[in-house]
């Protein structure tokens, strides 16, 4: 069954592309010796490290790794020739450069072919694979479409292209649109309140098709969709709301304006996601004798089972189950209404220095964060990130503010800036604060500042 993780999926494609290439080089050399060359070869041994690198990069670079949902074929074979264009000329340069003498540029220019016509063939195989699934109800998106009869066109490709996986949620518009689209989706009033809307239902995107923009309505949502991370697309004759967050994207023939506020660099998230997995996957591997002793002395110093599960609130309002170490007595949950009354922190969430529900171990394993651990197999599942918001409760999310539902549009973490700052000593309002800061200033730098930071905590002991 597809879940909707089509960025662990993107993480594997790349590597996909790396082997297409691989293979091509081969064929190009068994065509033209009739054998294949072995790996001893000093030529051949830097030929394959340099069609490794290179095509891990290019492929990243020219996005050919991500699974669009609205993409022509026409646009995918541009991607495919681009690649195997600028990856030959590449190669043909650093042959020269290297005095590579056994290989040809016959040979090269043969692999260019080849790689163009696998990578081009494999790629249509696997959009066609996607798009069938997602015409069956798989991977889909979840949105929200205003408009008026100039929003027909798009709502007709809307039904009828099923392969591009996007669920209509709701429609809100005026009488002449319901009559005609009015069974596709539930019809809402004009004057619907969007922002209660957001908050009761799980929504990916917001569509707004009018032919007359009004631009009060579009400030509203512009600052609703910024605040609260949801993607606002909008389709009109004129664009004059432009930001630096802001590209047009084409939904087959129809252009629309699309503001996303969460970061948009698109080779570094990429590296951000390689990163997750590779790194979860080592701890894991690693670190299992520890996950063993901890799990014993778990056992051995109170009752219970050995890891807590609770659910969470992720990225969009999404729920999932975060995995710890248990660190409380088994009937925590009902013991914490008798500490409300000591509760440090203020706005949703409860915090208390000295908690009498820690055992003696669960201390230990906060102070030293240990009791993370487990988490790094949701960060393998998809449902977190090494770095990240951290995952609220939904009784939490309930009492946000609608600015503070921002922070819910990045996948959440295991550590944060928050986890490195102070934790309980940091008021609510701040917290948040910091967590949309880390959002709108995202970069790879800063998740390196954090993931240091983290080890220090770890090493000083000063979880709580």
């Amino acid at each position: 069954m597809l879940r909707e993780k089509a960025k662990v999926v993107n993480r594997f494609l790349a590597i996909v592309d790396v082997l297409i290439a691989i293979i091509s080089y081969n064929l190009a050399v068994y065509i033209e010796q009739g054998y294949l060359e072995p790996l001893t070869n000093k030529d051949s041994i830097i030929i394959h490290f340099l069609l490794i690198f290179f095509w891990y990069t290019f492929a990243r670079a020219f996005r050919l790794n991500q699974l669009y949902r609205s993409r022509p074929y026409s646009v995918v074979l541009f991607g495919c020739l681009s690649l195997a264009v600028v990856g030959t000329s590449v190669l043909m340069l650093f042959v020269w450069i290297l005095d590579l003498y056994s290989i040809g540029f016959s040979r090269l220019l043969m692999f260019g072919g080849i790689n163009l016509t696998l990578t081009f063939g494999i790629k249509v195989f696997n959009y066609s694979f996607m798009k069938r699934a997602r015409s069956k109800g798989f991977n889909t998106l979840n949105v929200v479409i205003i408009g008026d009869n100039s929003a027909r066109s798009f709502l007709r490709q809307m039904v009828k292209m099923k392969e591009w996986g996007y669920h209509v949620s709701a429609i809100i518009g005026n009488e002449e649109l319901e009559q005609e689209f009015g069974a596709i989706a539930p019809f809402l009033p004009e004057d619907t309140d969007i922002e209660q809307l957001l908050r009761d239902k799980t929504i990916d995107e917001i569509i707004y098709c009018k032919e007359t923009p009004a631009i009060r309505d579009i400030e509203r949502l512009l600052q609703l969709t910024s605040e609260v991370g949801v993607v606002f697309r909008m389709y009109s004759s004129f664009f004059n709301m432009l930001t630096n967050k802001t590209q047009l994207h084409y939904f087959g023939t129809t252009p629309m304006l699309t503001i996303s506020n969460t970061p948009l660099n698109y080779l570094e998230l990429r590296v951000k996601d390689a990163f997750d997995f590779l790194f979860s996957a080592f701890v894991v591997i690693v670190l299992s004798p520890v996950y063993v002793l901890v799990a014993l002395a778990i056992k051995i110093d109170s009752k219970g089972p050995v890891f807590f599960k609770q659910k969470r609130v992720g990225r969009r309002g999404r729920k999932f189950i975060v995995y710890k170490f248990r660190t409380m007595v088994t009937n925590a949950e009902e013991l914490k209404e008798k500490l409300m009354h000591q509760n440090e922190m203020d706005g949703p969430v409860f915090k208390m220095t000295n908690d009498p529900r820690i055992t003696r171990v669960g201390r230990f394993l906060r102070k030293t964060s240990l009791d993370e651990l487990p988490q790094f197999f949701n960060v393998l599942i998809g449902d977190m990130s090494v770095i990240g918001p951290r995952p609220p409760l939904p009784d939490e999310v309930r009492q946000y503010e609608r600015w503070q539902l921002r922070r819910l549009s990045m996948k959440p973490g295991i550590t944060c800036i928050w986890q490195v700052s102070g934790r309980n000593n940091i008021p609510f309002d701040e917290w948040m604060k910091m967590d949309l800061e880390y959002i709108d200033n995202w970069s790879l730098k800063l998740d390196f500042i954090i993931f240091l930071k983290t080890i220090r905590t770890m090493i000083r002991c000063d979880g709580k």
